[in-house]
């Protein structure tokens, strides 16, 4: 099953009065994300502070998103008035990344119902569409259980010999894989092991995924297929979420998020890091 919705389906999903929730999971650094959403945001979504709602604490010891605290999930599910008959549907800006972050964390979750639409806030009004502006929507309370655990994790100590049963994928550009480039975290380079193939590879211009089989190919390219045993990082969750989604739009499921990614393993001073 896709895991991406497109404007054109939402748009018919708004107007039919179909049973979804839209999120809008937006963050960037030069505004509030519910600055943001005050200004424009689709008809019918709710409001997400990523960090809030999708994160823990950061910390040199944990990474930067580290995952939330599941009360924390529940409670922001239940502000959004989801139950267990709604499709949720998260965008963001447009790139992507926080969208699919909240993707894969309301999977985490327990939520199976879950898209992501393709191209974000950009495609909606490129498209024509209107925004709302203001405080949006007061659903009433959500019901839907969540529970955490749902979606593979693999933890520090599993990344330091995952590569000695499986595939490591690193997930960020090659710049930054490679030591050459890092202006996010403590230390360049990657870990021990890993191989590189970037998140951004596997998108067409307009955020889409690529088709299937080409998806496909790019996996292969690094061993990846159904069956293998996959573990993904990034910097801080946010591409490794992409890489995953892409994934599992081509059919290849059960792959484990490093959620603390390079940012936990490079706070680490103890730990090996290879730059070439």
């Amino acid at each position: 099953m896709t895991t991406s919705i497109s404007v054109q389906e939402l748009r018919d999903k708004i107007a039919g009065g179909g049973r979804i929730v839209v999120v809008d999971a937006r963050w960037s650094r030069a505004k509030k994300p519910y600055d943001s959403y005050a200004t424009a945001h689709i008809p019918l979504a709710v409001f997400c502070d990523p960090e809030l709602d999708l994160a823990g604490v950061p910390s040199r010891e944990a990474g930067r998103n580290p995952l939330p605290d599941i009360e924390r999930v529940r409670d922001a599910v239940r502000r959004w008035g989801v139950r267990s008959e709604h499709l949720v549907i998260v965008y963001d800006a447009g790139d992507g990344l926080f969208a699919s972050r909240a993707w894969w964390i309301l999977r985490w979750a327990g939520l199976e119902n879950v898209r992501v639409l393709t191209g974000g806030l950009a495609a909606w009004e490129a498209d024509g569409n209107e925004t709302a502006f203001g405080p949006g929507n007061l659903p009433q309370p959500g019901t839907i259980a969540v529970s955490e655990g749902n979606m593979p994790v693999a933890s520090l100590d599993d990344v330091r010999t995952w590569s000695e049963r499986g595939i490591l994928v690193d997930a960020r550009e090659p710049s930054r894989f490679e030591g050459r480039s890092e202006r996010v975290d403590l230390q360049a380079g990657h870990i021990p092991g890993a191989v590189n193939l970037a998140a951004r590879s596997l998108q067409n211009a307009d955020g889409s995924f690529l088709p299937v089989e080409q998806l496909r190919e790019r996996f292969a390219s690094v061993g990846i297929e159904a069956g293998r045993n996959v573990a993904v990082y990034s910097g801080s969750g946010l591409h490794s979420s992409l890489f995953i989604q892409a994934m599992e739009e081509a059919g290849i499921t059960d792959a484990s998020l490093y959620v603390g990614g390079w940012s936990q393993w490079a706070g680490d001073p103890s730990l090996p890091i290879v730059r070439f």
